[in-house]
């Protein structure tokens, strides 16, 4: 699926842009005056953001969405794993998924003004520098989350890719998941035709998004449950010509 560059695109894109920087401020703001609420109160009052975001993409980038397999998500946290293709799923899937926290390095949360909204949204922090004993920070952060009643969403590719090329999974979902004891809820999405990783264009059209059933774990073994994971993220992604 390719798309060219236009007049239209580039009119649309700036728009967009403007417009979202324009409110960001005041988001960061709203974050930070939201700090004393309670974790799922202040969740629910930020995240009115991405909703602001997605009428934005919709109507001024021309970027619609379309999703399948809802009826999939359990009424009790789990994990959510899916591709990383571009900005629109950090965005747009708090549209319609149920309260989530994100996982992000820690350093974020040291940023002025942004490292308060996130820390607002009770983010997981990771801390890279301890290479395998972050998971156990990630751990101990996640089951505290999932007591609050916020689902967990992580990208196991660890990093935006391109569509239609395809990147071993990393075993952190799976490592979370069986020490937690709860299933995986996979999703796959092409959102990245429309807004291309490291691009400001916005191309017109609609994402596919598929939320699948929850995977469980064979037995505790952690590479053939990633393999599960990624098995079905990479047939859907085929089946969407993504």
């Amino acid at each position: 699926m390719k798309h060219k560059l236009n007049l239209s695109i580039i009119l649309r894109s700036l728009i967009f842009w403007a417009l979202s920087f324009a409110v960001l401020p005041l988001y960061v703001i709203l974050a930070v005056l939201v700090i004393p609420l309670a974790p799922k109160i202040r969740h629910r009052i930020i995240m009115t953001a991405p909703i602001y975001f997605t009428f934005l993409l919709k109507y001024v980038g021309g970027i619609k969405y379309t999703v399948r397999g809802l009826e999939n998500v359990p009424s009790s946290p789990a994990i959510f794993a899916g591709n990383h293709q571009s900005a629109w799923e950090t965005v747009v899937l708090n549209c319609f998924l149920p309260p989530c926290v994100w996982i992000m390095k820690k350093e974020v949360f040291n940023i002025p003004f942004y490292g308060w909204a996130v820390r607002a949204l009770s983010t997981i922090a990771i801390d890279r520098k301890k290479g395998e004993n972050s998971m156990t920070q990630v751990i101990s952060q996640g089951k505290q989350r999932f007591g609050l009643g916020f689902w967990i969403i992580m990208f196991p590719e660890g990093t935006r890719i391109k569509p239609k090329l395809r990147k071993p999974f990393k075993h952190g979902v799976a490592k979370l998941a069986l020490s937690l004891d709860v299933p995986v809820v996979p999703f796959a999405h092409n959102a990245g035709y429309f807004l291309p990783r490291n691009s400001i264009w916005l191309y017109p059209g609609c994402v596919s998004v598929v939320v699948g059933a929850p995977i469980y774990p064979d037995d505790k073994e952690i590479a053939p449950f990633t393999k599960k994971i990624e098995s079905w993220i990479h047939h859907e992604l085929d089946e969407m010509g993504s």
